[in-house]
């Protein structure tokens, strides 16, 4: 095995792929953001978005996108498109500190609207793990609502396979518009 540099270079050719794939992701979400009414905070930058890569996150490698992102030494509001090799892509929200508490109550209330969607909540103890275990992510239901009051970060995940890779933008933006949309108070129009 040592003797074929065949896997490698092969590797090599698909993390370039993932790369691209993720650059038009944060073109997808940005299209989606210009569109959306949701609040952001006024120190985000709407006009960046960070595709960073690894080579063991449990000992496989890895691409993440954050996009939109506010990381704070306690306070975070961010979504993250994910790529784990071998596993899945993702598209998570992850809300902590007062981006957390700003948006709980207005959660608790929409949490009907995310129901039956096979979306994810994160239940682990680190807001930095992402595998799609039990001790980490359940399935969310109501009885969750509990977790959600009381939560110290809140993570919500959506996941999709490695072979549904031309729908990533879309699943990402789509996401991103669904998590949005509950975390908005809705307008009045009276």
């Amino acid at each position: 095995m040592i003797s074929d540099p065949g896997f490698l270079l092969a590797k090599v050719e698909v993390m370039s792929k993932i790369n691209s794939l993720m650059e038009d992701t944060r073109s997808s979400l940005k299209a989606q953001i210009t569109t959306s009414d949701f609040v952001f905070p006024v120190d985000l930058n709407l006009n960046s978005g960070k595709i960073s890569k690894g080579e063991y996150y449990r000992n496989l490698p890895y691409f993440v996108l954050d996009y939109p992102a506010l990381f704070g030494k306690h306070d975070i509001l961010a979504f993250r498109t994910m790529f784990w090799w071998g596993n899945f892509f993702s598209a998570t929200l992850h809300l902590q500190g007062s981006h957390l508490e700003e948006r709980r109550q207005t959660l608790i209330k929409n949490i009907h609207s995310l129901l039956d969607r096979q979306l994810y909540i994160c239940v682990g103890d680190t807001p930095w793990e992402y595998q799609y275990e039990p001790d980490n992510y359940q399935l969310l239901n109501v009885e969750h609502t509990q977790h959600i009051r009381s939560s110290q970060f809140l993570k919500l995940s959506a996941k999709t396979p490695l072979t549904e890779w031309k729908t990533l933008p879309k699943f990402s933006s789509d996401t991103l518009s669904l998590f949005l949309s509950v975390l908005q108070e809705p307008i009045d129009h009276q």
